[in-house]
């Protein structure tokens, strides 16, 4: 039915209450008819941003550089997905688009595509869709009406082919099926219980359910599981009371997870090896903050959880053996927890006292170590590692803004897990990821939550609302919204005055980020003496190296630069490179901007051999440091072209003009200045050597 009704439509929606079997279906059609498409994507609604999980797929899948704008004007997050739809690769056959546990219609319109060499299948919660956007088809439960058998047969299969309970004992196979409402669920933890008992007859196991699910009633609140639902919640629960004791904790802090895709790796580093971290090295928090939020170190250790990796290894193979953990198929190593098991589980969590406490504080003091570890300027290779860890972050923030917006006096997931000072690291953790791949439209938000949730839990002047002010308008000049940075920008700095008087490295940052601001504006008065201020205070700050004092270096040396004052530039980009060289082994992208800027100011001066070496380096560096396309290795392209070009060396020059141009086409669709200006050089080399018409 589903492939019949995908041929007629476009979109097709599956549909019924939680625990039927919806994303299995989903699942298994896909598998099925893979040789009639000519790609198949999947994305999960509930649990994630579903327009950021659309274009994290397509930046990560295809390479893509999302663009920020076309035609000199900005996109909306809902046009540059569609941009990314546009940019799917083609083929014959038509493609199909999964996106599962919609729970809201309004907000796939915006990301579903509108090309009809799409198909869509959605699976979701809601009922009554709206026909003239998606076909609904009904799935409810196994009803033995509808598809007769469905759900002895499913129960029979959990079993095996050697057991024989099914077939000996059909008519307690069958009140088992009625009792559960025939929901697939309660069926595949039925059969995980059955296979760990075969000596328990069906008749008792009916016995067994039948009880449990009466005292489940009693004891449930209306407002929360339906009576359909009820049936699960029954066999859950036995199945609950068979399992071990450190088993059942690793139940309740997996519930702590996104249930979505929970990479096991992780699992065993948040249980085990973050507990051995005592200390993390300040790191950015943002692209304009240069400092830790607080200025302090991260607090002590916690107390083991006192779990081995083989332990935890050996009770994930009996929450899996009951169908409590499921195998994600497309992804090695992952596994996934159904919503409503995930629920039951959060519900033992917040009965199990002291465990619960110290549960949560391990899970989430763990997530926000990994989010202060996220640099403000991510690799590729950060990229690649944080996918598996921003499902998390996310799923802390919603219930922290949740908590906030809810405002409730009782104590909290958040407030008996962790210090509110830290919470700042969650919103900053998810920005950096996503302002780090040029993903402004969605970073944005997170950064405004996080402004909103600082200032509800610190009142008047506070470090964290300072910074999340500082974010926020790092975040707009970014994007060249200057008008909306500047008011941010200023309020940081005044607030960050009267919290510290004297010299402090949070002062120095906004003063050197209001100092960017102006001279990103040409006001190159007002930038200077803010960068000199700025500068004077971190070298009162920071005996010796210290990669603020490199960067005031370098900003104030660049401000010279566009004064045309080059002999008060060199020392200070000289120095700025030399201080990074021995503060970052290796590649580094600051490294790379700081031979790059050198270079520049060399040529700038004619001084052609001086620069040479230090362009190569850069665009060396960079093409280490950024897999594929990156406008970095675009610049360095160019900017390596045009001194070949002034030395007459056309040829050379062409080449990295031409990868220039052919990078930025891609990273860039349609009007672009990147694009325009790649042109335009390419365009001016022709010109040089009297090429007028390829010019």
């Amino acid at each position: 039915m589903v492939h019949e009704d995908l041929q007629r439509r476009d979109y097709v929606a599956i549909a019924g209450m939680g625990g039927v079997g919806k994303t299995e279906l989903a699942t298994q059609y896909a598998r099925r008819y893979e040789q009639d498409y000519g790609g198949i994507a999947w994305f999960n609604n509930r649990e994630t941003n579903l327009a950021a999980e659309v274009l994290e797929f397509f930046r990560l899948q295809f390479s893509l550089e999302i663009p920020q704008e076309l035609g000199g004007s900005f996109l909306s997050l809902q046009e540059q997905i569609a941009w990314c739809w546009s940019k799917y690769p083609n083929s014959k056959l038509p493609i199909l688009i999964v996106f599962d546990d919609v729970t809201d219609l309004n907000n796939l319109r915006k990301v579903v595509p509108n090309n009809n060499r799409f198909r869509v299948l959605v699976t979701t919660r809601l009922r009554h869709l709206d026909p003239n956007f998606i076909q609904e088809i009904s799935l409810d439960v196994l009803s033995p009406q509808k598809e007769p058998g469905k759900a002895l047969e499913l129960l029979k299969q959990l079993l095996g082919e050697k057991d024989r309970r099914v077939e000996n004992q059909p008519q307690a196979a069958a009140a088992i099926c009625k009792c559960l409402e025939y929901l697939p669920l309660g069926i595949e933890l039925v059969g995980g219980y059955l296979v760990r008992d075969p000596d328990i007859s069906l008749d008792i196991m009916f016995g067994r359910l039948q009880e449990r699910k009466l005292t489940e009633a009693a004891l449930q609140d209306r407002e929360t599981l339906n009576s359909t639902q009820l049936g699960v919640k029954a066999v859950f629960t036995l199945t609950w009371e068979e399992l071990d004791p450190l088993v059942q904790q690793l139940g309740k802090f997996l519930s702590l997870f996104s249930p979505v895709q929970i990479l096991w790796e992780l699992v065993i580093w948040v249980a085990t090896k973050s507990q051995n971290i005592e200390q993390v090295g300040d790191s950015n928090t943002s692209q304009a903050e240069e400092n830790s939020p607080t200025g302090s170190p991260l607090p002590a250790p916690l107390p083991l959880l006192t779990w081995s990796e083989d332990e935890l290894n050996a009770a994930k193979k009996q929450l899996y053996g009951r169908n409590l953990l499921q195998l994600v198929q497309e992804r090695e190593g992952c596994y996934k927890i159904h919503a409503l098991v995930r629920w039951f589980l959060q519900e033992e969590l917040a009965n199990s006292g002291e465990t619960k406490s110290v549960l949560e504080t391990t899970f989430v003091t763990a997530m926000i170590t990994l989010a202060q570890s996220l640099p403000n300027s991510p690799t590729s290779k950060d990229i690649e590692f944080f996918k598996d860890v921003i499902l998390h972050l996310e799923d802390i923030g919603k219930r922290l803004i949740a908590e906030i917006k809810e405002a409730t006096e009782a104590q909290t997931f958040f407030t008996a897990s962790m210090p509110k000072d830290r919470v700042l690291w969650i919103f900053v953790g998810i920005g950096r990821f996503y302002d780090g791949q040029g993903l402004y439209k969605l970073t944005e938000p997170w950064y405004e939550d996080c402004v909103n949730v600082c200032k509800a839990l610190f009142a008047g002047d506070h470090p964290n609302v300072a910074t999340s002010l500082n974010n926020l308008a790092g975040l707009y000049e970014s994007q060249g919204r200057y008008s909306d940075a500047e008011p941010l920008y200023s309020d940081a700095l005044a607030m960050r005055k009267r919290l510290f008087a004297g010299d402090h490295p949070n002062v120095a940052s906004s003063l050197n980020n209001l100092a960017a601001l102006y001279y990103s504006q040409g006001r190159y008065s007002d930038a200077e003496p803010l960068y000199s201020d700025a500068l004077a205070m971190r070298k009162r700050l920071f005996a010796g190296d210290h990669p603020d004092v490199a960067s005031s270096l370098n900003n104030l040396a660049g401000l010279y630069e566009s004064q045309g004052r080059y002999s008060d530039a060199e020392p200070l980009y000289s120095d700025a490179l030399a201080m990074r060289k021995r503060l970052f082994a290796g590649d580094h992208p600051n490294v790379a901007s700081s031979l790059n800027n050198l270079a520049a100011l060399y040529y700038s001066q004619g001084r052609y051999s001086d620069a040479e070496p230090l362009y190569s380096d850069a665009l060396a560096m960079r093409k280490r440091l950024f897999a594929g396309d990156h406008p970095d290795v675009a610049t360095s392209l160019n900017n390596l072209a045009l001194l070949y070009k002034s030395q007459g060396r056309y040829s050379d020059a062409e080449l990295l003009y031409s990868d220039a141009l052919v990078m930025t086409k891609r990273l860039f669709a349609g009007d672009h200045p990147d694009v325009a200006t790649s042109l335009n050089n390419l365009a001016l080399l022709y010109k040089s050597q009297g090429r007028y018409s390829d010019a």
